[in-house]
């Protein structure tokens, strides 16, 4: 495929100098611009040295580059120099949000014109370990009144896993704590929490993306099972706990 410009079917001396910009702006196109980033939600890019002058954010070329400075923890916007713009997940469909972009972590981000309504804004894809992001999702569920004490229910881990975060949402503010169960192709009964940070709401409805911390164990491996069991609990009736996990 030649670029715009073929300088052997020139055949005269007095042809522009700007017919060499043509081919570097096309050149500079098909890549990613590596850049340099600062600020936690609205985040700054700055283009590394020698690379093309950003002047306006063309659908999909090109791409920028960059390890994250901070973990976000709220929605994301993202600036390569001609204004912030909002950054989406899932390939656009949901703006970046809390946890979504995690410190030291490498993320390409691709402009495009038609999101947020035709404002534009970036697609987001991760570089590395959070591609294999998945949730453990499990609804503890009253039936109507208040979540009792007690293991309610398991759920089986297909394959080997890092976990990276719980979050929990209520249908109402209340109180839970669950402690999480886990053994090898067996009933779970011992906690692989220990005396960490059981996930929890104190008079609350959420609790979004809380690093494990004093864990027994973060690791899940091909076929270990995982219960859900509520310590204490009140006010709540429907409880959805979230594990977010990265595949290994």
């Amino acid at each position: 495929m030649p670029l715009p410009v073929i300088f052997g079917a020139i055949t005269t001396a007095t042809d522009p100098l700007s017919l060499l910009d043509t081919n570097y702006n096309a050149v500079a196109a098909l890549g990613s611009i590596p850049c340099t980033a600062t600020g936690q939600n609205a985040i700054t890019l700055v283009p590394g040295p020698n690379t093309p002058t950003i002047s306006s954010y063309p659908d999909l070329a090109p791409s920028f580059v960059f390890a994250a400075a901070q973990t976000s923890n709220g929605a994301v916007t993202i600036s390569a120099g001609p204004g912030f713009r909002n950054a989406y997940k899932w390939n656009g469909s949901v703006q970046c949000g809390s946890g979504d972009i995690v410190a030291g972590l490498v993320y390409r981000a691709t402009p495009l014109q038609a999101l947020n309504a035709g404002a534009g804004g970036f697609v987001v894809d991760a570089i590395g370990v959070l591609n294999t992001r998945f949730d453990i999702g499990f609804i503890i569920d009253g039936g109507g009144v208040a979540i009792t004490n007690g293991v309610k229910g398991y759920i089986r881990i297909p394959f080997s896993a890092t976990l990276a975060f719980w979050s929990l949402m209520a249908d109402q503010s209340g109180s839970i704590v669950i402690d999480i169960f886990r053994a090898q192709a067996a009933i779970p009964t011992v906690s692989m929490v220990g005396g960490g940070n059981k996930p929890t709401l104190s008079a609350s409805q959420f609790a979004n993306a809380v690093t494990p911390v004093g864990w027994t164990s973060t690791v899940f491996a091909i076929n270990d099972w995982i219960g859900f069991n509520v310590v204490s609990a009140s006010t709540v009736t429907r409880v959805t706990a979230i594990l977010g996990s990265d595949k290994i």
